[in-house]
């Protein structure tokens, strides 16, 4: 474990950070449905991923070990479609168990220097995290605990009417004051499964105002299958240096929530990918 948690941190901060390549073609529209035809057009690109193992707490044992990823653009968005095997299909938090989910990150600046590990001071990434729970609430109303178990306990919201809507119930003044201020309310009523987080380093992750970014999964036979989209220039908001037509880099992170991965407890490409954006 020594060894490979040092040759892990070698390879993050020598610069050594990237032996694979994927194009990110350009194409008319961009389909955030994971079967479309479309994605079946363009050759996936099969990704290593390692437990994390730079800081607690960490997954030394994980479950997920590779990805497949693709990429798209029309000129004004980028897509990727992330497929990976999964025995469970997890879309609760439940006690030691937690939502899958999957995530994109991408530096400001188009460097492999900057570290894989969530960027550093001044080398700032976009993660774009994509989460079951949140699809599943948007979907089919949110999962309090009388959905989870129906037999155990009846919870009662004074601002909404069941079934609960997600997140229209919880736009109103009783939702905000029930779920704590309107920054906490604001952080968990978007309608999309998809946050977009800015770091400068492990543990400095921050929830960005504009959450722009769609996404939608599918669980079928023992795989899920992800399209997270973006525009490449979202308005009133920082962006990447991505394109089009430009080179840049990404990384891709995937939580089993049945192995109790949340949080830092993640698998990861611990190399950067260079992406070329047509």
């Amino acid at each position: 474990m020594r060894y490979t948690k040092a040759l892990i941190l070698g390879l993050i901060f020598s610069g050594v950070t990237f032996s694979q390549e994927m194009v990110c073609k350009r194409v008319k529209s961009l389909p955030l449905d994971p079967f479309d035809k479309v994605w079946a057009s363009v050759k996936p690109l099969d990704v290593s991923l390692s437990g994390q193992a730079v800081t607690v707490p960490m997954e030394l044992k994980p479950s997920v070990t590779s990805i497949a990823v693709r990429c798209l653009n029309d000129g004004k968005s980028i897509a990727f479609h992330m497929t990976w095997s999964d025995k469970t299909e997890d879309r609760f938090h439940l006690i030691g168990k937690f939502s899958d989910a999957v995530a994109v990150q991408i530096p400001y600046k188009p460097s492999a220097d900057v570290p894989v590990t969530m960027g550093d001071k001044s080398q700032r990434v976009l993660i774009l995290h994509w989460s079951a729970f949140r699809q599943e609430n948007i979907e089919k109303g949110y999962s309090d605990t009388a959905k989870i178990y129906p037999n155990y306990a009846y919870d009662w919201y004074p601002h909404a009417d069941p079934p609960y809507r997600y997140p229209e119930n919880w736009a109103n003044q009783y939702a905000l004051n029930y779920i704590g201020g309107e920054k906490v309310f604001r952080k968990n009523t978007f309608n999309t499964p998809v946050r977009e987080v800015i770091a400068e380093g492990y543990g400095s992750s921050t929830w960005k105002d504009i959450q722009g970014a769609e996404g939608k999964g599918v669980y079928r036979n023992g795989k899920w299958h992800v399209v997270i989209k973006r525009v490449f220039v979202e308005e009133s908001t920082s962006n990447p240096e991505w394109g089009p037509g430009k080179e840049t880099f990404a990384s891709f992170a995937v939580w089993d929530g049945a192995n109790g991965e949340v949080g830092a407890r993640k698998s990861l490409s611990y190399s950067w990918i260079r992406l070329k954006v047509e």
